[in-house]
């Protein structure tokens, strides 16, 4: 699995080089992407821009996509690991602002789950987000996507979660971030 790493390390490099280069106050280009490992990818970004309510994460193995979301995150996460990647594989990041009011579900506790209902009053979401925040948390993070025009969800919680804060956020998806291109090595 390791046979020609050197190759693999250095061609890598040389596709990381022009990620890297942006300034990191670029906003232009505010992600920004490394091969830590041969098959592991961290990416980092920096959005002040104000209002801004979270940022969704996306790739592909295609510029042209189609794209996947990787995950949902609260404004305050900064950075990200995609871990134990197909070898020789090129893989295509792009970030996605979101906006968007919350609300106070309506929570019922059922036997295994927790249901959430809530009045979508918004008429042109993309989506609604499920937000929790834990109990020793200062910030609110996305645990479910619910499709538009949707009043109602249940969750089965982790332990320490049937305690938590929960609300309900009518997401609208925002501008594109530039697009990280990175090749896999060994």
């Amino acid at each position: 699995m390791r046979g020609k790493v050197p190759v693999a390390a250095s061609a890598a490099l040389i596709l990381a080089l022009p990620a890297c280069s942006a300034d990191a106050a670029d906003p232009e280009r505010p992600l920004r992407g490394v091969l830590t490992t041969p098959t592991d990818i961290d990416l980092r970004w920096q959005d002040t821009r104000p209002g801004i309510a979270g940022h969704v994460l996306e790739f592909a193995t295609e510029e042209s996509g189609p794209y996947t979301v990787l995950r949902y995150l609260a404004p305050e996460v900064t950075s990200y690991r995609h871990p134990d990647l197909l070898p020789h594989t090129t893989f295509h990041y792009r970030l996605r602002s979101y906006r968007g009011p919350t609300v106070r579900p309506v929570r019922t506790d059922l036997a295994d789950a927790l249901r959430f209902t809530w009045t979508d009053v918004s008429p042109d979401e993309d989506g609604f987000l499920l937000e929790i925040r834990k109990r020793d948390s200062h910030r609110y993070d996305p645990v479910a996507v619910v499709p538009p025009d949707t009043e109602t969800t249940d969750l089965v919680p982790l332990p320490g979660e049937r305690d938590a804060t929960y609300r309900v956020r009518a997401f609208v998806l925002g501008e594109q971030s530039n697009v990280v291109r990175l090749t896999t090595g060994e």
